[in-house]
């Protein structure tokens, strides 16, 4: 046990221990980050879907619905701070793409 304190403070005085906690947070961060990005894209997908099933009116009011169901589902989540505008918008944009050339 002596020895598994003595490795840890060397590896400590070295930098090692710090560089290596360094390296998994940014790579848990980078993870999370990922894995919301998929979660918003899949939601976006499912946003367009609501829109075009329960909007009754073309275009811009579609739009409007879906974004509004995807800030509604990633508030819910607790994720609307992670994301801009832009980037909601974008979303949607690209799950529309998606979806008509699935067709």
């Amino acid at each position: 046990m002596d020895e598994a304190i003595k490795l840890v403070a060397a590896l400590w005085d070295t930098g090692i221990l710090s560089a290596v906690a360094f390296f998994v947070a940014k790579y848990i961060g980078a993870h999370t980050k990922d894995k919301n990005l998929q979660l918003m894209s899949q939601w976006a997908l499912q946003a367009v879907q609501y829109a075009e099933t329960y909007a009754q009116v073309g275009g811009e009011q579609k739009k409007r619905t879906a974004l509004m169901f995807l800030t509604n589902r990633l508030n819910a989540n607790k994720l609307g701070y992670k994301f801009s505008t832009k980037q909601i918008d974008a979303a949607i944009e690209l799950a529309v793409k998606e979806l008509k050339g699935s067709n």
